[in-house]
């Protein structure tokens, strides 16, 4: 019973997820998390609604509710969504289930893109078309008839047609069109946007398009003769169609149309199976929310051809030179990519990456985007070498180092300094609400923030500076920042020591480091006697997790007067506590994920993370904050390091742990 109640429980959070993913999705049009991360939390429902079968009596995700800014429409047949599939594995399951539902052994499947965009629903009254609807919660839909009246060759009128005709489809917008708009992060996300305007000139000039698929109320038998009859009445219909007759001609489509998605000049995420037969499809019938005669074959995300145009220069935190190509936008799983990591100099000289390059672009685990090969065949002759800068492009600073090539001029060069303080003001550090990265960039440049102590004295420096002729600086939003600010002036000693930013001192290492120093005053006499004090070093190498690297960071840090002065002038400013969790733990509220053999078991490991007020995933993605490996891991291990999430050791884990239990 006990496990249930934990299903019950991860249930219900995962339907708050859902639904806030939805809202985000269908009515604002600002996706936090790709469709194939979306896909994984829909697919761990899945899982677990196959335990719990009342749970299917009384959950709807097909959509999102209605945006009340529209007057709503409902649906006379319910809009439904669609069950996926990832693998040749689902598709023949499906096929399977669905012929033994019939008691056939032959069966005819209509094979069709699946287009990225936005479902609709347009209404003809005798051949006039009175009205557009969203397809919203599945049942109810926002009323868009005014938005889809603009659309370009959308028919207004169908001859020779008595009666109710409703006709179905998906909206979506070219790439070439996409790119002039420049305001949404993907075409799918430009559609929805567009759409959901209340003014439909605004939708008017967004140069949206349309195929139609789907046909209520007609007298047609199969499929196909849908689609030919669409095309008859004069609606737009994808000419991409292949009517298969068995899992291997299925599969031939899918394959094809994943080769070629690229050249369509608008986005697909996979092929939609359909029994092909309409009498065939009423047997089967529906599930509450998805039809049992259809299923979509979702495209893996994973690479596109595009142009580098050029290589830039980043300098990070730590002075660390990076190459970054600058690519001719290109949309990659829904997310309009235009720049890819080169990782460092080596990586640039081994696949001879040069700028003007055609290049294959892959968003590793669905988020960082590396460029992992370039097409040598159609590279045009007068593109030449890169040549890697001998001086700090943001400072002129000498570089050291060979593969890692870092500036060394660490207090002057306005790239470090400005991420510095960003890493102070992060969501892990100070998080001070309001001071984000585009406003740490304003006070720079108006010199108002050089450093970090610079931030708590910014009340003082406003009083002589006027920023009323700044844009988004009235009194109002001043008073809040600085509000913001004062609040921020008590902080608990890890999260101080992470702010500082120091080489090699993560969120774990600065705990460990507070939990055995205990105080601010502690921590900060033992590192300043460091540098000359072999007694400290062999104290800190003593310290569990705490290598020579790490104290060969720390030192080289309080050896330099500056950071000693910054921290006397942080200290006069600031409450630095004692270590104090909620839940007393470090992994409160912190995505960790478990990979390889344990020498416990993986439920007992989970409750443990769980007791500590972690969240257990089985994915990884960029959220997650820690991966836990035991001995033969698998692929999550090597997707972490590309995503540089924080690896422990299944004996780390351990250690952190017990720390953290003592802690609380």
């Amino acid at each position: 019973m006990a496990d249930l109640e934990e299903l019950k429980l991860e249930l219900n959070l995962l339907r708050k997820q859902i639904n806030r993913h939805n809202i985000l999705y269908y009515h604002k049009s600002e996706p936090e998390i790709t469709d194939a991360e979306y896909d994984a939390l829909k697919k761990r429902v899945s899982e677990i609604a196959e335990q719990i079968p009342e749970f299917q009596e009384n959950y709807n995700d097909i959509g999102a509710m209605p945006d009340d800014r529209f007057s709503q429409v409902k649906h006379i047949e319910p809009m439904l969504s669609l069950d996926n599939a990832y693998d040749n594995g689902d598709m023949e399951r499906f096929l399977s289930r669905v012929k033994r539902f019939l008691n056939i052994s032959e069966l005819e499947i209509m094979c069709e893109p699946k287009i990225d965009g936005v479902s609709f629903s347009a209404v003809y009254e005798d051949g006039v078309f009175v009205r557009a609807a969203t397809r919203g919660d599945g049942h109810i839909g926002e009323n868009i008839t005014c938005n889809v009246e603009t659309i370009k060759d959308f028919p207004k009128f169908l001859a020779d047609i008595k009666g109710r005709l409703e006709v179905r489809g998906e909206i979506y917008i070219a790439n070439e069109d996409f790119i002039k708009l420049n305001e949404f992060a993907n075409p799918r996300n430009a559609a929805s946007g567009s759409l959901k305007q209340l003014d439909a000139t605004v939708t008017a000039s967004r140069s949206l398009k349309y195929f139609a698929y789907s046909i209520i109320g007609g007298i047609m038998q199969t499929q196909y003769e849908v689609l030919h009859s669409l095309q008859l009445l004069g609606f737009c219909v994808n000419n991409h169609q292949f009517l298969a007759r068995n899992l291997d001609e299925m599969l031939e489509f899918y394959n094809e149309l994943y080769g070629c998605r690229y050249d369509l000049g608008y986005d697909i995420d996979g092929i939609v199976y359909k029994v092909n037969n309409l009498s065939l499809q009423n047997r089967l019938g529906n599930t509450s929310k998805a039809p049992r005669f259809a299923i979509a074959y979702k495209f893996p995300a994973i690479c596109a051809k595009t142009k580098l145009t050029k290589i830039s220069i980043q300098v990070g935190r730590t002075g660390t030179l990076t190459p970054v190509a600058e690519l001719v936008p290109v949309n990659i799983g829904g997310v309009l990519v235009s720049r890819a990591s080169l990782h460092n100099q080596d990586e640039v000289k081994r696949k001879d990456i040069r700028e003007g390059d055609i290049v294959t672009v892959k968003r590793a685990g669905d988020v960082i985007p590396q460029v992992i090969e370039v097409d040598k065949s159609v590279r045009s002759a007068n593109v030449h070498e890169f040549i890697f800068p001998k001086t700090c492009p943001e400072c002129g600073s000498p570089l050291e180092g060979a593969t890692i090539i870092r500036c060394t001029g660490e207090f002057i060069c306005k790239a470090q300094i400005i991420a510095k303080l960003k890493h102070f003001i992060s969501k892990d550090a100070f998080d001070i609400e309001g001071l984000g990265e585009k406003q740490i960039i304003f006070f720079y440049t108006l010199g108002l923030i050089t450093q970090v102590t610079d931030i708590f004295i910014l009340e003082d420096k406003l009083k002589s500076f006027d920023l009323s002729g700044q844009e988004g600086w009235g009194e109002r939003s001043v008073t809040k920042l600085i509000d913001s600010i004062r609040r921020k002036k008590a902080i608990t000693l890890d999260r101080f020591i992470f702010s500082l930013g120091i080489r090699s001192i993560g969120q774990v290492t600065a705990a460990l480091l507070a939990h055995y120093y205990s105080s601010y005053k502690n921590w900060y006499q033992s590192m300043v006697a460091l540098p000359s004090n072999e007694t400290v070093m062999h104290e800190l190498l003593c310290i569990a997790n705490i290598g020579v690297e790490t104290v060969k960071y720390l030192e080289i840090f309080f050896s330099n007067q500056y950071n000693i002065k910054i921290l006397n002038d942080l200290a006069s400013y600031l409450s630095i506590h004692s270590i104090d969790y909620e839940n007393g733990s470090i992994f409160c509220n912190k995505t960790v994920v478990f990979t390889g053999t344990l020498t416990i078991s993986r439920d007992e490991a989970k409750n443990k993370a769980k007791a500590l007020g972690a969240i257990v995933s089985s994915s990884l993605s960029n959220k997650t904050n820690y991966l836990v490996v035991g001995s033969n891991p698998g692929s999550k291990y090597k997707k972490a390091l590309e995503l540089g999430i924080e690896i422990l050791a299944e004996d780390q884990w351990h250690r952190l742990t017990s720390v953290t239990e003592k802690i609380s």
